[in-house]
């Protein structure tokens, strides 16, 4: 009985020191949503694509609107090709999560392409989610090596790996 008590306290302690995605209180803590958002991002079409992605991460649907709907914008004005302005119009249109990382998927695979014709100036990585819809897999673009999934979010945050990096132009 001693040591159930001692594993219950232990148990409980735990819990309610445990401060990742949480927020304390005075009776233990409440799970809180994360945002994995930065504080601002730059007027260009890579960052409003990494803003996507990361509202995708935070499972933010209406964050990954409001960017597809600002990405929309700055590309309807330089003509990206059809499938870019497609997929980010399909984020923009819905507020279904699983829908816009859908559509995020094939914003990626034409991201890509596009990235391959003109590289940017930063170091990018391409990255990989094995388990991506119903483990047909599904790749993104990030800028930082660390892995954070924006297909499941939380559910599964650091699920993936990096396949390589893209180098910046050499311009």
């Amino acid at each position: 009985m001693k040591y159930l008590l001692m594993a219950a306290s232990a148990a409980f302690f735990m819990a309610c020191t445990n401060k990742q995605n949480s927020v304390e209180t005075a009776d233990c803590s409440l799970p809180v949503a994360n945002s994995y958002l930065q504080d601002s991002y730059a007027e260009v079409p890579l960052d409003q694509y990494l803003r996507i992605k990361d509202a995708l991460v935070s499972s933010n649907p209406y964050e990954a609107q409001k960017a597809a709907r600002h990405l929309d914008s700055l590309w309807t004005a330089s003509s990206p090709g059809e499938q870019l302005l497609s997929s980010v119009r399909q984020i923009a249109a819905t507020s279904d999560l699983a829908a816009q990382r859908e559509a995020f998927y094939s914003l990626t695979q034409a991201y890509l392409v596009s990235l391959e014709s003109n590289p940017g100036e930063d170091t990018l990585y391409l990255q990989f989610c094995p388990m991506a819809f119903d483990y047909e897999g599904a790749t993104w673009i990030s800028r930082e090596s660390n892995v954070m999934n924006p297909y499941f979010g939380d559910e599964m945050l650091s699920c993936g790996v990096v396949r390589k990096a893209l180098a910046p132009s050499a311009n």
